[in-house]
């Protein structure tokens, strides 16, 4: 699991490798932020074909909102995520390449 440092009203930026066929959670410590942005740019050669999207209030999981709007998600492609009114201590993705690829994520919330 890739984890993102953690940040308040700032950008976090983070590479991570997808491999093939092997669903890859990838935690963003927000640090209780209320609007979150994520930006996901497939920076590897292969597509993102699948992606769900979690946010942890201060214990437990919420439930994963299964993203299927943008994917998959080719070579060189971003897809933009905004969750507003949702303030949780961790945003949790979970993104799988069949094929294996790298994603490049960053964030920004307050």
């Amino acid at each position: 699991m890739a984890t993102i440092p953690t940040f308040a009203a700032l950008r976090s930026s983070s590479v991570t490798v997808l491999a093939a066929g092997v669903a890859t959670d990838v935690d963003i410590a927000t640090g209780g932020a209320k609007a979150i942005t994520v930006s996901i740019l497939n920076s590897g050669a292969n597509p993102i074909t699948a992606l769900s999207v979690a946010t942890i209030p201060v214990a437990l999981a919420g439930n994963a909102r299964a993203v299927s709007t943008g994917l998959p998600l080719a070579a060189s492609g971003r897809l933009t995520i905004t969750l507003v009114d949702e303030p949780c201590t961790t945003l949790r993705l979970t993104l799988t390449s069949t094929a294996g690829s790298s994603a490049t994520i960053e964030a920004v919330g307050q």
